[in-house]
């Protein structure tokens, strides 16, 4: 393994042990949108699972929403390393074509495709790629436009559905998963919706890359403040 690969699982290690979120016999399901956190993540929990002192196993799912999008290279990269895989087609693409703004609807779909998916195979956790950044983004946004103190937590847990949900990346910056990214040639598909500068999300990441600049580590004091709330 190379030396980013190594930090990577050393960071998904120590973010499952502080906040339990891994215990022995339990079937992890990871999301797979075709972007580089989750890919990053699965490959991460893929090499954990091998050592990792609470038995567990892993597989991938990926909510097709019915956008053209391609992840043929995805299925070959998983195959390719042992990974079982799926992809779950939906209409999600249909239902939020016409809304103005279909970010906040489009990821309650996805949740809710992955959530019934997970619950129906048997899947005892449902692995998200957040990372540090998207926690930082996640509290700016509540505190910007809901005028509240809140973020992503750690994790999540379903009783409906006996399900919990776990961010083993949310205390992971994105530099170390572009660099790893680009280091293992993860085969990243490009979002098909190509709404995504528009949303709230993408100003508030913006504010923080702004701010970045003259205030090294802005998204890791965020995300470390909200944490410890």
């Amino acid at each position: 393994m190379s030396g980013k690969t190594d930090i990577l699982l050393s960071k998904i290690r120590k973010c499952a042990d502080k906040y339990g979120m891994i215990k022995d016999g339990d079937r992890v399901l990871c999301a797979v949108s075709g972007g580089k956190d989750s890919l990053a993540l699965r490959y991460g929990l893929k090499l954990l699972s091998a050592f990792y002192p609470e038995k567990f196993t892993v597989s991938a799912v990926t909510v097709d929403m019915g956008q053209s999008a391609d992840f043929s290279s995805v299925s070959a990269f998983m195959a390719k390393n042992g990974i079982p895989y799926e992809t779950v087609k939906t209409d999600i693409g249909e239902a939020i074509k016409d809304l103005e703004k279909p970010c906040s609807l489009c990821a309650r779909l996805r949740r809710a495709a992955l959530c019934n998916y997970a619950a129906e195979h048997g899947f005892t956790k449902l692995a998200l790629g957040h990372t540090e950044d998207d926690t930082a983004e996640t509290a700016l946004m509540n505190l910007l436009y809901g005028g509240k103190i809140h973020t992503l937590e750690p994790t999540t847990t379903y009783d409906d559905k006996a399900l919990t949900l776990i961010r083993p990346l949310i205390t992971t910056n994105e530099r170390l998963i572009i660099a790893l990214s680009k280091e293992l040639g993860l085969p990243i598909v490009k979002n098909p919706c190509g709404r995504e500068s528009d949303s709230a999300r993408d100003e508030v990441r913006n504010i923080i890359k702004q701010t970045d600049k003259t205030c090294r580590g802005t998204a890791h004091r965020i995300a470390a403040a909200m944490m410890k709330n």
